[in-house]
């Protein structure tokens, strides 16, 4: 009961509700690396995404709120995903689960269902220790980071325009950058 009541009142507090969501990491700290397991059963890294720009993105699928998000979040890969930043060449997303240990097919499940077609989904559906978001302090979920191309945490808890906004303003519109990640994508090849 009284952890319901705490609940209802930080709910209350729009203020400390979005700067708490993200206990560990804040805006001009290098984003930690997260190494878990991916839906195939291999490591994924945070870190293999240096060069981008990333939202690491906090969720489970027995989360209502985070499951009400997932088709913003998808439109904004799918829209963003192509796009040359001024602080990342390309836009993905670095999804976390916080799905339960044992919880592996509700997991894929939604990831399928809800169309969260990005490569880079990890969870701890197989260990029970959730080592990126015990790094985070994800305290409530859904939240996110976004890093920019050099791992640092640029915006936390930004979601539905207020990303859209952050995006567009960091978006590369001189001509000759452009060319130049463009070059750099294809020497490299997407990932």
């Amino acid at each position: 009961m009284r952890a319901a009541l705490l609940c209802y009142l930080l709910s209350l507090c729009p203020g400390l509700h979005a700067q708490e969501r993200l206990v560990n990491v804040h805006v001009g700290d290098k984003a930690p690396d997260i190494a878990m397991k991916g839906m195939d059963g291999k490591v994924l890294q945070l870190s293999q995404l240096r060069g981008r720009l990333v939202l690491v993105d906090f969720w489970a699928s027995w989360c209502g709120p985070c499951r009400r998000e997932n088709p913003d979040v998808v439109h904004t890969w799918k829209v963003y995903k192509d796009n040359f930043f001024t602080v990342g060449n390309g836009f993905t997303i670095f999804s976390v689960s916080l799905d339960r240990q044992g919880g592996g097919d509700a997991w894929r499940k939604a990831i399928e269902q809800d169309h969260l077609d990005w490569p880079w989904h990890v969870s701890a559906v197989d260990s029970g220790q959730n080592t990126g978001a015990m790094t985070y302090g994800a305290a409530f979920i859904p939240t996110n980071a976004l890093v920019d191309a050099n791992g640092m945490i640029i915006a936390t808890d930004i979601h539905g325009d207020a990303l859209i906004e952050r995006l567009n303003s960091l978006i590369e519109l001189d001509p000759a950058k452009r060319e130049a990640m463009a070059r750099e994508r294809s020497r490299l090849g997407a990932q």
